[in-house]
């Protein structure tokens, strides 16, 4: 299966997915709905929609994500002029560009850093670390002791997890430097790696590359053949590339800022 195929599937398996997230799935689309959640719980992960019938289609999203943030994930097959065209009318703009990259887990080659130490994510103390590395990383704003829940937690300690998280150290001192994590899909042979960031006063010391060669680690320890991810054009693309996995086509995110609070 080429690499873009594979990418999309994994959007597509939502064994992950929270408690209470509305999910419409029809030949058309593949929506995930929670009114005031966060942008990956209000997403468009699929679309097949004729032109024609792409309008009505963006219009049914919004009203379903209500005045929260609302993304369409656009990759592989659901890529198009026409689609483009609606959101740009509904008032959604694209974000970061990014790339599909894979490569074979046998064939990774890790590179050491000698200050740096990768840790499972194993208790809720490592869980509320991992996020908040994960909030400043990409600027969103800190998460609170609660938003580390036992549901959370489960999904990615249980016996049967296919979510595996990650949190890079400072050897020395133990501050969390990168986290991320990894889905298992043993369906496609393939892991998929997501939310792999670093805090911007440890960039470029390593931890990145630490932490991308214990998810494929992980990989290898699951039977899984490859891994890939979504790499943003502008920060991780290049870390990969250097790794030497392969690059596919592109996928944008498009989207709309949850409407102001009064």
């Amino acid at each position: 299966m080429h690499i873009d195929e594979t990418l999309e599937r994994t959007q597509w398996d939502l064994f992950w997915l929270p408690a209470g997230v509305r999910v419409v799935d029809r030949p058309d689309v593949l929506c995930l709905a929670s009114p005031g959640g966060a942008d990956y719980v209000n997403v468009v992960t699929r679309v097949r929609a004729t032109d024609d019938a792409l309008p009505a289609l963006v219009a049914e999203v919004a009203a379903a994500h209500g005045d929260g943030p609302s993304r369409w994930m656009l990759a592989g097959s659901s890529r198009g002029a026409a689609v483009e065209r609606a959101l740009a009318a509904a008032g959604y703009a694209p974000t970061h560009e990014h790339f599909g990259y894979a490569i074979d887990v046998g064939a990774f080659r890790p590179r050491a850093a000698a200050d740096v130490v990768v840790e499972p994510v194993v208790d809720r103390a490592g869980l509320l670390d991992c996020m908040a590395v994960a909030a400043r990383a990409f600027g969103r704003p800190p998460p609170s002791p609660d938003d580390a829940t036992a549901e959370d937690l489960a999904l990615c300690t249980g016996p049967d997890a296919r979510v595996h998280r990650f949190v890079a150290r400072d050897r020395a001192t133990g501050a969390p430097l990168a986290s991320g994590g990894i889905n298992a899909h043993p369906d496609l042979d393939f892991g998929f790696l997501w939310a792999g960031g670093t805090v911007p006063e440890a960039r470029n010391r390593g931890a990145y590359s630490a932490l991308l060669a214990a998810r494929v680690a992980r990989a290898g320890a699951l039977g899984l053949g490859r891994v890939g991810l979504y790499a943003r054009a502008a920060t991780s693309a290049a870390i990969v590339a250097a790794h030497r996995f392969t690059r596919a086509g592109p996928m944008t995110y498009w989207e709309r800022a949850p409407a102001p609070r009064t």
